[in-house]
């Protein structure tokens, strides 16, 4: 990526004397997204924004996600970024120390916005070098979504809150009926999903709080990895090759998986679905394994480009879009939840009568922030490299893992050099 002429946070303020003082002069903002499924909740919160600023206007572009950062990145190299943009936490790091995006820490405190409302927690997501880039625009954990009827066909009981590690293994292999080909659940090699999850609650992390050392190679690590090739070896789960055929979300809203641990932003699609239609569709919390039962947490981040035009109403935009009215609004669309617990009741409503989606809003309070460096893309792809043949059976846990923990340890040192 190339590193941008960055404009200084003190340039930013002399553009932008009071974010409630908007020059009269219309503004034309571009507002860069990647979720097509979003875009009418944002087009209800750019109404409200615009209404309120009548001389701004936003264009909303969108790209697919599969094309969006390679766009953003030529649009960088080429001076010519959005006003403002969509962030992840993955990507967060590289963006913010090669400085194409800008600290908006600063402008908050000139405009009065009360940062300390949004939880520290989601603060830090997209916290660098002692600096704030985005207000967290919303909150997500992943979840165990479960099929009622295929319990209730297979006489298992639904789970409880307060569920284990061996309660969701014994119920994977009871709702497991090969005659049916229906499997209790889907061990899909998803680092986010799956194993992440399971190597917390066995106490462990997989890189160290300064970011320098991996923590592959730990007897957290191998217990939240083995958990996943347990269920393999009983049979509980599809093969990694038939889950390239078939994907997790498909097979179990057709009735041919149980339990699946994924998003809670699935809300939206399985609200739709045939299973939520007939009341057959659960959510509950991870269950608890050896030391706890957290899981991981994202959100996304509207950041604010360094060479924009227009600082004092990109900053605005921002401001609102990380505001409790604006987290009021979004949480009614059912997309998510929002920065502020308080709007969880919004979330929880709108899928009342698809299912209870309470569960979801008690696991985001029992969340760890996503593990993330400088260039998390290659020890990422090394996970996926390591990873694939212990799925498999051809590779032993304690093998994949040493060997991932030397290519993710050399890949942090490289970042030194970053």
């Amino acid at each position: 990526m190339s590193t941008l002429r960055t404009l200084s946070l003190a340039g930013l303020l002399a553009m932008s004397a009071t974010v409630g003082a908007i020059a009269q002069d219309v503004v034309n903002l571009r507002y860069a997204i990647w979720d097509q499924s979003q875009v009418p909740t944002f087009e209800k919160l750019i109404a409200v924004f615009e209404e309120a600023n009548p001389n701004v206007n936003v264009d909303m572009q969108v790209t697919p996600f599969t094309n969006y950062w390679t766009k953003l990145q030529t649009q960088a190299g080429n001076g010519d970024l959005p006003d403002v943009f969509w962030m992840n936490p993955f990507n967060f790091p590289l963006y913010a120390s090669q400085g194409v995006i800008a600290p908006i820490d600063d402008l908050a405190a000139a405009s009065g916005f009360d940062v300390e409302a949004i939880p520290q927690q989601m603060r830090d997501i997209y916290s660098y070098d002692g600096n704030l880039y985005a207000l967290p625009n919303n909150r997500d954990a992943i979840v165990v979504w479960y099929n009622k009827k295929l319990f209730a066909d297979a006489g298992v009981a639904e789970p409880a809150a307060d569920w284990t590690w061996a309660d969701f293994q014994d119920a994977a292999q009871k709702l497991t009926n090969n005659e049916a080909g229906i499997w209790g659940t889907a061990a899909q090699m998803n680092f986010r999903a799956t194993f992440l999850n399971t190597i917390y609650q066995a106490g462990g992390t997989v890189l160290s709080e300064d970011k320098a050392t991996a923590q592959w190679d730990t007897d957290a690590a191998r217990q939240g990895v083995q958990f996943w090739v347990d269920l393999a070896n009983a049979g509980a789960t599809p093969t990694l090759e038939q889950l390239a055929s078939t994907d997790e979300s498909s097979l179990f809203m057709s009735g041919k998986v149980a339990m699946i641990w994924t998003g809670s932003w699935m809300g939206i699609t399985y609200k739709g679905s045939e299973l939520a239609a007939n009341g057959q569709l659960g959510v509950v919390g991870l269950p608890k394994g050896p030391d706890n039962s957290a899981a991981s947490t994202s959100s996304l981040g509207n950041v604010l480009s360094p060479l924009t035009e227009h600082a004092d109403e990109a900053y605005a935009f921002i401001e609102f879009l990380g505001s409790k009215e604006a987290a009021d609004i979004y949480t009614q669309g059912g997309i998510a939840l929002s920065a502020y617990p308080e709007f969880d009741q919004n979330f929880v409503d709108y899928f009342a009568g698809a299912f209870d989606a309470q569960p979801i809003s008690d696991q985001i309070a029992k969340t760890f922030n996503m593990p993330v460096s400088l260039n998390s893309s290659v020890w990422q792809k090394a996970i996926n490299e390591r990873m694939a043949p212990v799925w498999l059976g051809q590779t032993p846990v304690e093998e994949g893992l040493a060997a991932l923990q030397a290519d993710m340890q050399a890949a942090l040192e490289e970042e030194a050099n970053l």
